[in-house]
């Protein structure tokens, strides 16, 4: 079930970008795109400290800016 959320949310992130490219939601797509960016970028100012224990940071990092609260599910404490 993670792994189709995680799929919806990078066909999230793919539908966004396109719209900035060439439009087809109007404003509404972009807006929704940067709300989600910035509770993402808050998530990864929270989990600091978490995010530092793992092996490889910068990667959980990049992965939690992309799909946020789905990705810390499946991190180890």
């Amino acid at each position: 079930m993670l792994k189709i959320a995680k799929g919806a949310m990078l066909l999230f992130w793919l539908l966004a970008l396109v719209n900035l490219l060439q439009p087809f939601a109007g404003p509404y797509l972009t807006w929704g795109a940067l709300l989600i960016l910035a509770v993402h970028v808050l998530e990864i100012a929270l989990l600091h400290g978490r995010l530092q224990r793992q092996a490889e940071p910068w990667k959980d990092r990049l992965q939690v800016l992309l799909f946020g609260v789905l990705h810390v599910r499946g991190m180890a404490k």
